[in-house]
Parts: C-alpha cells; sequence; structure tokens
C-alpha cells in the first residue's frame, strides 16, 4: 500500500477508511455480499476514536454495520456485513452442521448471538485456544456451501479454482463472480484515486 493514499483526502484517516473498504468491501457495501473481513492496521491511525467514528459513518450510508472480531497491538480485525443479507445467508444455512456444531442460532432473530459466537471463535483462533480457522467464516462470507463443505473436507487442497474463495463446484459461474468482484474494486479504485466519496463511488461502481 502507498503513502500515496493518504493525500487523496485532507484527513489522513478519512482517507485511510475509504481506500480499505473501496479495495476490499464494495461487493457487501452494494448489496452483492453479506459481509467482508478487512483489517485496518494501528500504525496508520493515530486517533482510535476518529477511526471508528469515520468507519461508522461510512459504512452507515449503505446502511451496513460492523463489529471487531479481534484486536492485537498491530491490527483491528473487522467484519463489515449487511445486516437483512447476513441474517438471511446464516437463516437459509441454520441446520448445516458447519453452524449447528459450533454453537449457532437458527432463526433471522438471533443475528447478534451468532455475531458474538462467531467473535469468540475468531478470537480463540488468534489466541491459539483453537487449532483450527473457524471455517463457518466462509458461510458469513456468502461463499457457496458446498465449496465451504469441499474445503473443510480437503483441508483446503485439490480445488479447481482459487479467487475470492476455493472453488470445488461450479467453476464457471464462480468465474464470473469473481470478475463482477474484481469489476467493483478496480472501478472503485480508479475513483477513490480521483477524489470521489465513497457515497460517489456507488453510483459510479
Amino acid at each position: 500500500m502507498s503513502d500515496d493514499i493518504f493525500k487523496i483526502r485532507e484527513d489522513k484517516i478519512t482517507s485511510y477508511v475509504i481506500y480499505i473498504l473501496a479495495n476490499c468491501c464494495m461487493p457487501t457495501l452494494l448489496k452483492t455480499k453479506p459481509s467482508s473481513l478487512v483489517s485496518f492496521h494501528k500504525k496508520h491511525i493515530e486517533n482510535p476514536d476518529s477511526f471508528f467514528y469515520v468507519l461508522k459513518q461510512e459504512s452507515e450510508q449503505f446502511k451496513c454495520s460492523y463489529e471487531v472480531l479481534y484486536e492485537n497491538e498491530n491490527t483491528y480485525y473487522i467484519i463489515l456485513f449487511d445486516t437483512e443479507l447476513l441474517k438471511e445467508v446464516l437463516d437459509r444455512y441454520s441446520a448445516n452442521i458447519i453452524l449447528k456444531q459450533n454453537g449457532y442460532l437458527n432463526g433471522k432473530g438471533n443475528l447478534e448471538y451468532n455475531l458474538v459466537n462467531f467473535k469468540k471463535r475468531f478470537q480463540n483462533f488468534k489466541r491459539n485456544k483453537i487449532s483450527e480457522f473457524p471455517h463457518e467464516a466462509g458461510i458469513f462470507l456468502g461463499y457457496p456451501i458446498i465449496d465451504v463443505e469441499e474445503f473443510i473436507k480437503n483441508k483446503g487442497e485439490n480445488y479447481m479454482l482459487c479467487g475470492y474463495w476455493k472453488v470445488y463446484h461450479n467453476v464457471e459461474e464462480a468465474g464470473k463472480t469473481f470478475e463482477r468482484f474484481r469489476k467493483l474494486r478496480n472501478e472503485a479504485m480508479e475513483l477513490f484515486y480521483s477524489g470521489k466519496e465513497l457515497r460517489e463511488i456507488a453510483l459510479y461502481a
């Protein structure tokens, strides 16, 4: 990441937040993906209060929310999500063993509980209390359930295509999705460097 990104806006934190969201989160902000996992490096954040204020303001323009999953001395790990889309996907797969065996509850009314549970499991992984990454993250992120299941079964090997996730089935459809996501990112980054606000990026992307 070039230091040039901090010169796009007068305020360094605003520039950093918009850059990361444009680079990593446009499919979620534009309602084509339920959530995105993203990290922010503390060395670029001089004032945490200002950072979280800007992140909240920018997210809410798209009716999205965020949760800090974990932080250490260097990084904030954050899930940014569209509430309704995330409720839908967790409800759709609530009977799936990946969610059931890891303590998630059924129904759209349990989003807050399920986010807390995911946060706890993510933290336990980061703190080395559990050995495996919580693979249900793939469900939260909107990956095809069959690819999440096959990733676990194959321990991340034997995939047919690797892009935004590792693909085991419906390669052609996944390739189209990857291309759509790349197009959103490229358009958003081009507009970011031209000085557009995030809400303006959404109009053009």
